[in-house]
């Protein structure tokens, strides 16, 4: 006897150049009970030199779309595609978030500019200089610094948009106006490295339209729970592994003994092991934690489990990471470890701070943060001060979101939660605090109450009262000058507040420090 799918599933490998053509012309779509789309710009990057790599995405779970399924799932587009005009070809069911970041990137839809650096020092076969390769810009900011093929190629810059299509490219590097040998090195960098992007394509789980409802369910239901992730932690698990150590175990014991590790990383003990990698190689890169011994591990494990522990306790007293969410980039929790290896953090060390704050607003992390995190770590270890002015693009931060500029809008939070332990003298661990917008999501500025320095520290979900800071100016009546004036004077007050715990002057500027590279 056949069973309920028999006949009704298939697997398909799609080429990943027509589906997100397809997008764009409305022939493939969402059903209207998927979410918006919510990936950070991070997470676009990361997925970007995950295709540019060759390596795959992930598999799509698709229906065939036909009168019976635009009835049931009601599609609509994807989020910065054209409106429907007829009933579509595809409906995802799962996959969006992924097809969404390759469409904006590849199409230029959004209001960021995706990049990546084709400079001599990339190393193209290691996945971590793939990484920090990648760059993202605000529309406004590529268009008047890079507007032409001529200046992206003189910054080494080659726009992903121009990775759509072999044409795409030609016409790019024909439009750069460069000389017989670059011409020939970036068309070699092409062909080896880059045009496999338009040629990739995807696995997937093609379901018929007249699948029952319930059917396609338990599909969805299965797809979403059996997937499994085999990460940098694991393949060190396998490594390092003898009768008397067994890494998982370590991790588990550890998230017992620290509480706090199990709250900021789960199931992950990844960051143990790159303050071991800091330490002993001078690279944080998953890269270097995979060269590390398993003797180098065992002997190195319990007392990196301690410092990190200590780090982020420091984090938390001290630097308002309240959580790991809240954390601008993973990589300066093992600073702050690898630092408290050799000494205690002192309780009020002014240093450190000042090079946290400087380092999340200025955006000194945004491009090649893997070496960056290097150097500090040797910096501060030396006993370097970071207390020197430093700038923070005004532009930049009053249009900061969580999605398009996510290490900006995770330092605000930090701050608004520094603040309140050191104006309430309280402990983080004391009260359940969060942030939440006080701007309203209808008015004169579309989607203000997306914008970072709109949102306001909550303690047990209300908001305190606890002095300027924390107190938003006059809540905004909706008007574009209304909401403007308020995210001015909340930019003001925090500059105000990093030249006092910085003890160094820290200025608003409409000139971009960090306009070179990816904004977080």
């Amino acid at each position: 006897m056949s069973g309920i799918g028999a006949g009704r599933t298939r697997i398909d490998d799609p080429d990943l150049s027509e589906l997100l053509e397809g997008i764009d012309s409305g022939r493939v779509a969402l059903p209207n009970f998927q979410r918006d789309f919510d990936w950070s710009d991070s997470d676009v990057r990361a997925l970007l030199a995950t295709v540019l790599n060759g390596w795959p995405m992930g598999s799509l779970l698709l229906i065939d779309g036909d009168a019976r399924s635009k009835d049931f799932y009601a599609p609509r587009a994807f989020e910065f595609a054209p409106s429907l005009q007829n009933v579509p070809e595809t409906i995802v069911l799962d996959g969006q978030q992924r097809l969404t970041s390759l469409y904006t990137a590849l199409y230029q839809k959004s209001d960021l500019v995706y990049a990546v650096s084709i400079s001599d020092d990339v190393e193209w076969d290691q996945i971590d200089s793939i990484d920090a390769a990648m760059r993202t810009f605000h529309r406004r900011v590529w268009d008047v610094k890079y507007p032409s093929a001529p200046l992206q190629l003189s910054e080494r810059l080659l726009p992903i948009s121009a990775l759509k299509s072999a044409g795409e490219f030609y016409a790019w590097r024909d439009a750069t106006g460069a000389s017989e040998r670059e011409t020939l090195r970036i068309t070699e960098l092409y062909r080896e490295r880059l045009s496999g992007l338009h040629r990739f394509r995807v696995p997937a789980l093609r379901i018929a339209p007249d699948m029952p409802p319930p059917a396609v369910a338990r599909i969805f239901e299965r797809v979403n729970k059996t997937g499994q992730r085999l990460g940098v932690f694991d393949l060190m698990v396998a490594k390092t592994f003898s009768p008397a150590f067994n890494l998982r175990d370590k991790w588990d014991r550890a998230c017992v003994d620290y509480p706090r590790l199990a709250r900021f990383y789960g199931d992950d003990g990844t960051a143990p092991l790159q303050l071991i990698a800091i330490r002993s190689i001078g690279d944080v890169r998953s890269s270097a934690v995979l060269k590390l011994s398993a003797l180098a591990v065992q002997d190195g494990w319990d007392r990196a489990v301690s410092s990190l522990d200590a780090g982020l306790d420091f984090a938390e007293r001290r630097l308002g990471v309240v959580h790991s969410e809240w954390l601008p980039y993973g990589s300066l929790a093992v600073i702050l470890g690898a630092l408290a290896w050799d000494v205690p953090l002192a309780e009020t060390d002014s240093n450190l701070e000042s090079w946290f704050w400087r380092s999340v607003f200025s955006g000194r992390y945004a491009v090649g943060s893997n070496t960056t995190a290097v150097s500090d770590f040797n910096l501060l270890r030396g006993g370097a001060r970071f207390q020197a002015a430093f700038s923070i693009d005004r532009s930049v931060l009053l249009e900061s979101t969580r999605r398009s500029n996510g290490a900006l809008h995770r330092a605000w939070l930090c701050a608004l939660a520094a603040e309140y332990v050191e104006s309430r003298g309280a402990s983080l661990r004391e009260a359940d605090l969060g942030a939440r917008s006080v701007l309203r999501a209808s008015g004169g500025v579309e989607s203000a109450h997306l914008l970072s320095l709109g949102f306001c520290l909550t303690v047990n979900k209300e908001f305190p009262e606890c002095g300027p800071f924390l107190d938003p100016p006059a809540i905004p009546t909706g008007q574009p000058e209304s909401v403007t004036s308020f995210l001015d004077a909340r930019a003001r007050r925090l500059v105000a507040r990093l030249s006092r715990v910085c003890e160094s002057e820290v200025r608003l500027s409409e000139v971009e420090p960090s306009a070179e590279g990816p904004i977080g």
